[in-house]
C-alpha cells in the first residue's frame, strides 16, 4: 500500500539549507506483528519505485524469502526520486512553485534522517533486517 508521510517541522539538510518540511511516499506490505521485531526495510536503487514486490520479485513476496504473512515489509521513495517523495517537482512553500534546479541535495545522512522520522512515526523501534541498492 502506498503511503505519504508528511513532514511539516522545519528539516536542516547537510548542506546547511533548511527545508519547512517535507514528504517521504513509502509502500508497505504485510503487518507489523505485536512486539514490532518484523521489520524489513528495504532500500531502493535510483531508478526504482518504493513497491519491492514489483521490482524484487525473487527475494520478496508471497512465498519469498521476505514473505508479507510473516514480515512487515517497508520500502520508502528516495528524496529527489520521481514515484512521490519530495522531489525537484515538489512545490516550493514560500513560492508556491517547483524547486527544479534549486532542489536541494540530500545527502545519505539526510536521507536516514528522514527515515528516522519516519520510523518513530510509524512506531518502530527496531528494524529486524535492512538491505537494498
Amino acid at each position: 500500500m502506498l503511503t505519504v508521510f508528511n513532514q511539516d517541522k522545519p528539516f536542516a539538510l547537510e548542506s546547511g539549507v533548511t527545508l519547512p518540511g517535507y514528504h517521504l511516499a513509502y509502500t508497505t506490505h504485510g503487518k507489523l506483528n505485536a512486539a514490532k521485531t518484523n521489520v524489513v526495510w528495504i532500500f531502493h536503487a535510483l531508478t526504482a519505485n518504493s513497491n519491492p514486490l514489483e521490482w524484487w520479485p525473487g527475494l520478496v513476496g508471497e512465498g519469498r524469502f521476505f514473505d508479507p504473512a510473516k514480515y512487515f515489509i517497508i520500502c520508502v521513495n528516495k528524496p529527489g526520486s520521481p514515484y512521490g517523495s519530495i522531489s525537484p517537482l515538489s512545490t516550493i512553500s514560500d513560492t508556491n512553485q517547483p524547486y527544479y534546479h534549486d532542489f536541494p541535495v540530500f545527502s545519505i545522512i539526510d536521507m536516514i534522517k528522514a527515515n528516522q522520522q519516519l520510523k518513530a512515526h510509524l512506531g518502530i523501534q527496531k528494524i529486524f533486517i535492512a538491505l537494498g541498492g
